[in-house]
């Protein structure tokens, strides 16, 4: 990996973060609705009270002034005060709430790509089989499934009607826990639901990306000499195929996690789950500029920073890649 490319996808991930940022400003100025109006909470203001809540939220500069004030504060970390929870920092609700959407997320691509591996492995290599059909089954019809569908049945049919699990919510409200595993038992009991729904939801794509990859592969001149050789079938199968199938997969890996960022606000929504994407839905209800964009920055830095990251492992797991300097 040469000096040269690290330093030019940097800087186009560093552009790609500055043209976000423009979007995630322009975005919420674009709906509907005033957030002053939602301010006064439905009562009618006076000129006077209107005027001065404007000023006080800094809505009365030009556009371009509060891009500027907003690009400033981004670079100092300084994200401003929510509107619809003033006078709290924009970045104290986002640090309060970006842990447990990594805790979804992060849960659930690992599931997605441990699930997906396997049964991408196990159609690919018993392809047209009755196993082939039906692992391709199942995931073509989660695949197509709305991920708040999903999310709305397993939270009817475990929540609900089973009780096996909390119908949302991060942990429960006022317990008194008798030890840190309990603690730790009870966080993970509420996120099993917004996790799985996440996961199948998604894990489909890894399994059918694999499989049809692999099935090409399997068929390479030294995937034919490391079974003559009589090297095991599961040493073929992981160490010599299945290893060289999985650049598509590492590549839909960042396009994958992005699609995870943005259900988390749907799994967050159904599951009353207190995460970015929860906070995110409220701020769009309340017009609450400063918060949405503070979610949006986080999302977006985070699905940059992904993106980076898969491109740097391409260089790790196939050595034949050479990057121009």
């Amino acid at each position: 990996m040469s000096g040269h490319w690290l330093i030019r996808r940097i800087a186009t991930s560093a552009l790609v973060l500055f043209v976000a940022l423009a979007v995630n400003f322009a975005i919420p100025r674009l709906m509907p609705g005033s957030p002053v109006d939602l301010l006064a909470g439905g009562a009618k203001l006076s000129t006077e009270a209107r005027e001065a809540l404007v000023t006080r939220f800094g809505l009365d500069a030009s556009l371009g002034e509060q891009f500027w004030r907003y690009l400033l504060g981004a670079a100092q970390g300084d994200l401003g005060l929510s509107f619809a929870y003033f006078p709290r920092p924009v970045r104290e609700l986002v640090a309060q709430a970006l842990p447990w959407t990594l805790l979804v997320i992060l849960s659930s691509l690992v599931l997605q790509v441990l699930i997906g591996y396997f049964a991408g492995v196990a159609s690919a290599w018993n392809a047209g089989s009755r196993t082939d059909t039906v692992l391709s089954t199942v995931s073509l019809v989660f695949f197509s499934t709305p991920l708040f569908w999903v999310a709305m049945v397993l939270l009817y049919v475990f929540g609900f009607q089973l009780g096996w699990l909390p119908l949302g919510g991060a942990y429960t409200i006022g317990a008194a826990y008798t030890s840190l595993f309990a603690r730790v038992g009870d966080i993970v009991s509420h996120a099993v639901l917004p996790v799985v729904s996440l996961t199948l939801a998604q894990y489909a794509a890894y399994q059918l990306i694999l499989r049809n990859n692999l099935i090409g592969v399997r068929k390479e001149q030294y995937v034919l000499i490391a079974e003559a050789k009589g090297l095991s079938d599961a040493k073929v199968k992981h160490k010599h195929a299945a290893r060289n199938a999985l650049l598509p997969v590492v590549t839909f890996l960042g396009l994958s996690f992005a699609m995870s960022v943005g259900g988390a606000v749907f799994v967050e929504s159904v599951f009353s789950y207190p995460g970015i994407g929860k906070l995110m839905y409220d701020s769009v209800v309340s017009r609450d500029y400063p918060t949405l964009q503070g979610c949006f920055l986080v999302f977006a830095l985070v699905v940059v920073a992904g993106n980076f990251l898969v491109d740097v492992a391409y260089r790790f797991l196939d050595p034949r890649i050479q990057y121009a300097s």
